[in-house]
């Protein structure tokens, strides 16, 4: 798995590798080796349409160019390991499978990851919302989450304000405490002060805190629809609370409808949700949640 990681990180260093190309050269080759094992003509087709391929496969095979790249990502995957990050790719066993249905351009080609990976086994609901909310909705949220709880259910949240922290204070308020995931729009590093008692408890109770970005990244506005995209990405069924189009959980939700994921609704004004999103009306209505986070009908 640390050759995959330490693969990635190099790739992010080199000059004209975004993401979709990184994705592509990751998804066909486990390692540096694994990809040095093969002709330059088999790689250079495996990335044909990428810019300026045929330089890039020429960089890749280049031993004195690669090896200052590879020695940084040694120094980050050092640091990384003192601070307790792991570092998942699409080949680490962890790695969360739902991440493959985003487009190339909004999946991650490493998560970081700090807490208990375990918590990604379990069945996970997503919540997505943006303050300011009705009271309504925002105390239905709350209640939804403290009947998931008792069946093993994870929720995860963004990492960003009170809605995030008032979720994770249920899970880790429940009798036992029960682990929830939080995924930032920023890197670790960079976690807004104000969350970082919420994420310490979550991870204190079994949850996870993770990134899509590198430790010292942003923060910057636009990379809150890449979390929004990636929280969506990790549930079973999704739950947003007073969706409005547009954002960041807009555009979310119209993935998740667009890839047949259970997608749940909480609004003051049920009618002003899109007819593909099952509205919560009632307490009753939250075990069609649960149903959809176990895989059952």
């Amino acid at each position: 798995m640390t050759d995959a990681a330490r693969f990635a990180l190099a790739l992010e260093q080199m000059d004209g590798v975004g993401r979709v190309t990184a994705g592509r050269l990751l998804t066909h080759f486990a390692s540096y080796e694994a990809l040095r094992a093969y002709p330059r003509e088999q790689v250079l087709a495996r990335i044909q349409g990428a810019p300026r391929a045929e330089a890039l496969v020429g960089r890749l095979f280049d031993a004195a160019h690669m090896q200052p790249r590879f020695a940084e990502a040694d120094r980050q995957l050092a640091d990384l390991e003192r601070r307790g990050v792991a570092v998942l790719t699409a080949h680490h066993p962890a790695w969360p499978p739902g991440l493959d249905a985003l487009p190339r351009n909004r999946r991650p080609v490493v998560l970081y990851a700090y807490g208990h990976l375990d918590a990604l086994a379990r069945p996970v609901v997503a919540f997505l919302a943006r303050p300011p909310l009705a009271p309504e909705p925002f105390e239905q949220a709350q209640a939804l989450v403290r009947h998931l709880l008792p069946h093993g259910i994870a929720p995860a949240t963004g990492a960003a304000h009170g809605f995030d922290v008032v979720v994770h204070k249920l899970a880790g308020g429940a009798d036992p405490p029960a682990p929830s995931l939080l995924v930032a729009s920023c890197g670790m590093a960079k976690a807004p002060p104000r969350m970082r008692p919420a994420i310490s408890a979550a991870v204190h109770h079994g949850g996870l805190f993770l990134s899509p970005f590198p430790m010292n990244h942003g923060p910057f506005e636009h990379d809150d629809a890449e979390r929004a995209a990636v929280t969506a990405a990790l549930a079973r069924a999704c739950v947003f609370v007073e969706p409005r189009p547009g954002t960041p959980e807009g555009h979310a939700m119209d993935w998740a409808m667009e890839h047949g994921r259970p997608v749940f609704g909480l609004a003051s004004d049920a009618h002003t949700l899109p007819s593909a999103v099952h509205p919560l009306r009632e307490p009753v209505d939250f075990d069609w949640v649960l149903a959809a986070a176990r895989g059952t009908p």
